[in-house]
């Protein structure tokens, strides 16, 4: 696993926080808007898509948020570095902002919550992306996600085009079930 967690041998260098952190706060404002929008039609509503976009955001366009798309971010897949990720893979990365939505909806017992774990989970996020030099995040970690900047993914993909050909094997993802031999 330590392997994963370093950019030595990655293809893409690491992103600046601050391009991760505004396209997080684009992502959150949106989050509110959703949650107000959908709160005036009713309550419940709000929250359930508020919830919603909080866990499935980077699944939107293959591994583009509203915010990261703004900013020029992409969410890729490290085992397989380059592929795009899906709903399941963008819940898992985004749990805890989710778990932060779910506490903000919540009244009164849900902001006390949401002061005393909330803010500290997506503190204890931002700390790991500033100091790791891989700048993953615990989503990064748990779901096996990086984020790159778009036109770095632009630049790999189209001059790994010749090469994948032959490294298809090496880039199996080692959790995927092998197709039998006859």
């Amino acid at each position: 696993m330590s392997e994963h967690l370093s950019l030595e041998n990655s293809k893409f260098k690491k992103v600046h926080t601050v391009d991760r952190c505004m396209a997080k706060g684009l992502d959150m404002i949106i989050l509110v808007v959703i949650a107000l929008v959908f709160s005036v039609i009713w309550y419940p509503l709000g929250a359930i898509a508020a919830i919603c976009y909080a866990l499935f955001q980077d699944a939107l366009d293959n591994g583009n948020s509203l915010g990261k798309m703004v900013i020029g971010l992409k969410v890729i897949s490290y085992p397989r570095e380059g592929a795009p990720i899906n709903w399941k893979i963008s819940a898992m990365r985004n749990l805890s902002f989710a778990i932060f939505t779910l506490f903000a909806v919540i009244p009164v017992m849900g902001w006390i919550l949401m002061l005393l774990v909330g803010v500290p989970l997506l503190m204890f996020e931002a700390y790991l992306i500033y100091n790791l030099d891989s700048g993953y995040r615990l989503g990064d970690v748990i779901a096996g996600t990086k984020v790159v900047y778009v036109r770095d993914y632009k630049d790999v993909t189209l001059s790994s085009g010749d090469e994948q050909e032959q490294t298809d094997d090496e880039d199996k993802d080692p959790f995927e079930p092998s197709e039998p031999s006859n």
